[in-house]
Order: C-alpha cells, then structure tokens, then sequence
C-alpha cells in the first residue's frame, strides 16, 4: 500500500495548460499517474484510465454522490436524485423513472425536436449568420426539456434563459443571477408537480406522474426529494445536451473537411455521433468522495477524500481505443464512457442519443458551410464547452455523395 504523497502530482484543471489543450494534460497524466492525487484545492484523487474508472464508478458503495458535487472544488448543495443521490434512495427514484425513459415517449419526442430544429435552422440559414451555441445548441435543447416535461405553459426561450443565468450567474459568483434564476426553475418545478396531482398523466409517458406514483416500499417517494428529482434535470439533462451539441457543432466548424463528408454522406451521420460522443464530452469529471479508508491497486483512498473520475481521459485510453485522438466513423467496437458506468449511468441516454442525433441531422442537412466569424469562446472547468459560436452560414447545395475524407484528428 502507498502514501497519498507517493501519488502526488500537479494536477490542476484550472491551470493555464490545461485550459489550453486538457487532452494533451489528461494523457501525460493517464501515462505516467493513472490514479493520481493532487494537493491543489484542498487536495483530490485524479482517475484517468477507463478500467479503473469504470470499476470506481461501479463501486457505488465505497465511492458515493452525494457528499460533493463537483471535485476539484469542494462544491456540494442539496442533494437531489439522480445524480446526487446514493443508495438505496437512488434504486427509490431511478426505478420509478426509468419506465419512462425506456417507454414511448422518445420516439414520440424526436420528430417533435426534429421539426423544431428544423425550423431554427431555416432562420439561421435566412439570417446568414449564427451563434449555434446561442440560437441553436441552447434553444433547442430548452425546447426538448419543454416537450420532454410537457411544460404547456413554459416558453422555451425563457427556460432557455433562466438555464443561461443559472450556470453563468454560478461560474460568475453572482449570486443575486443564480438566486433569480434559480426561483424561476423551482416554480416551474413546483407547478408541474402540483399540475399532476390535480390531473396525473400517462405514467408510462410523463415523469411527474410516476414519481407521484411510484410507491417503494409500499410509500410514496418524499416530496422534497421529488421535487428535486423534477428540477434537477432541468439544469443537467440541459447541459449534457446542449454542450455536447455545442462541442460537435465546434467540431465541424474547425473540421472543414468534416463537414463536406458529413453533407456529402448524410448517412454517415449515425455512425459519427458515436465518435463525436466519445471525443466531445463536455464535462471533464464527475465526483466521488470515499465512503471509509480503500484500496485499490495499492493505492489508498482515506475516508471522505474527494475523487474525480475523469470520463474524458478514460474515452481517450489508447489501451482501449487504437489512436484515440483520431475522429474515425465508424469506429468498432466504441465503448465510450460518456453516458456514463454502474448505477449512475445516464438513465436517459436512448432519448438523449436520438433528440442529439436528430439535432446534428437537421444542422449538417439543413446548411451549406459554417465559418467562423469570430474566436470561440469556451468554458473550462467544470465543463469544457462553448459559450459561443459566432459563424456565417451559407445555404445548403446538392451534393453527390463520395466516400473521401471520412478520418480527421483531434
């Protein structure tokens, strides 16, 4: 067994270099420090290589949720299920959802975001100029929450802003936009609960009305708890989507030959989500804090030290994936991290996956070129995102499809 200062490295996700190219840091470090401790922020474990972070991940016992929510950075609040919740009440709310997620009610949601971003594109394309983060990546996914929830009486612009304020006022430390925004989601919340009490829906359709319910253990879930349940989504389900879309839309803009096999072989678009997924994750590490004194390959994890299992890094593990920087279609086998391993995997990721791939579709499809008009602006910690894409865009052409260019690197 070794000392945490056997492991120590200077690791430091907000450092200059890692702003600049994480990839590049995230490799050294999975390299020569697969489990790694840092002793900045108060000091944290680092897990980069994919098979330890899927074992840790599955090990929901001794590495839990609840305790923090985002490390390095000590963040932690309200523990509300899912995703900050540890067992058994985690297995109370997921069984209670998944029906859901598993049911009908994506393949009902995806034409409907199909229409939609179609119809944002059109004005995109007339306008000749975009910010896809802003008027498409953002927007859409606040539409998708809405049909997703079945908000009637929600503008998806106002979501989509509330959801904007909420993540900049918090990054910003301005607690007055963060403290705005955040009444505004919780009402929301609070109305679609109360809604489905006086008028329940499908439960086999409708969230709301299975958490309300869904009776473990012969009792109804607590209702703080669920309406935690209900609001937590609207801030993660939305930031997953609309930067993971983002990043790909960064993607392509960067990628022009990308974008030409892409519109040239529409078809290729299915296959070249998997890639995008893998090599575009947006959030760099999700948290885990040791239930007790562990050890693992002869590392030790003392009680409550904080854990980041870093998904980007284990995406990127050449042990796994033959020139793991390399954009390749098609790729097989993909066994990417990035819905996630174990219990806390994303429960939604048959819808996410088909409202993304309907996004991406519609964009590539829908338009000629994007270029870029001004420097991208991006997040960095605990996300890796854009904030902006500012483009021109040009209409779309007829094209004859053609099998060149279908590898790029990065």
């Amino acid at each position: 067994m070794s000392d945490s200062q056997d492991n120590m490295v200077d690791f430091d996700p907000m450092s200059p270099e890692f702003i600049q190219d994480p990839h590049s840091v995230l490799h050294k470090l999975r390299d020569e420090a697969p489990i790694a401790r840092s002793d900045r922020w108060g000091g944290f474990w680092a897990v980069t290589k994919r098979s330890d972070v899927v074992a840790l991940a599955k090990n929901h016992k001794q590495f839990l949720n609840s305790v923090t929510h985002i490390v390095p950075g000590g963040m932690a609040g309200k523990t509300r299920p899912l995703m900050h919740a540890d067992q058994p009440e985690h297995t109370d709310f997921r069984e209670a959802m998944l029906p859901v997620f598993n049911g009908p009610l994506g393949d009902r949601l995806a034409p409907e975001v199909r229409a939609h971003a179609e119809e944002l594109v059109a004005g995109m394309v007339a306008r000749g100029t975009a910010d896809l983060e802003r008027d498409y990546a953002g927007p859409l996914m606040a539409y998708t929450l809405t049909r997703f929830y079945g908000m009637e009486g929600v503008d998806p612009k106002d979501l989509d802003r509330w959801l904007h304020q909420y993540m900049e006022g918090g990054q910003k430390r301005e607690q007055g936009t963060v403290s705005e925004a955040h009444v505004a989601l919780m009402k929301v919340a609070t109305d679609l609960v109360e809604d489905r009490k006086a008028n329940p829906r499908d439960p086999e359709t409708d969230l709301v009305t299975a958490l309300l319910q869904a009776r473990p253990h012969g009792r109804p879930l607590d209702e703080e708890k669920l309406l935690g349940a209900v609001r937590q989504p609207f801030v993660i389900v939305w930031l997953a989507t609309s930067h993971s879309l983002g990043n790909m839309l960064t993607r392509l803009v960067e990628d022009v030959a990308l974008q030409d096999t892409l519109r040239r072989n529409p078809e290729l678009i299915p296959e070249a989500l998997e890639e995008f997924l893998r090599l575009d994750m947006p959030q760099l590490g999700f948290a885990r804090t040791s239930a007790g004194d562990f050890e693992y390959k002869g590392k030790l994890f003392k009680d409550k030290e904080p854990i980041a299992l870093v998904f980007p890094a284990a995406n990127r593990d050449p042990e796994v994936f033959e020139n793991p920087d390399e954009f390749r279609i098609g790729r097989t086998p993909n066994p990417h991290l990035t819905f996630g391993a174990g219990l806390h995997a994303c429960p939604g990721k048959t819808i996410a996956r088909a409202v993304v791939l309907a996004a991406l579709e519609s964009v590539i499809k829908g338009t000629g070129n994007f270029t870029l008009t001004a420097e991208i602006e991006r997040e960095h910690w605990p996300f890796r995102a854009s904030r902006h894409i500012h483009v021109d865009i040009a209409a779309p052409e007829l094209t004859e499809a053609t099998p060149d260019n279908l590898v790029s690197v990065n």
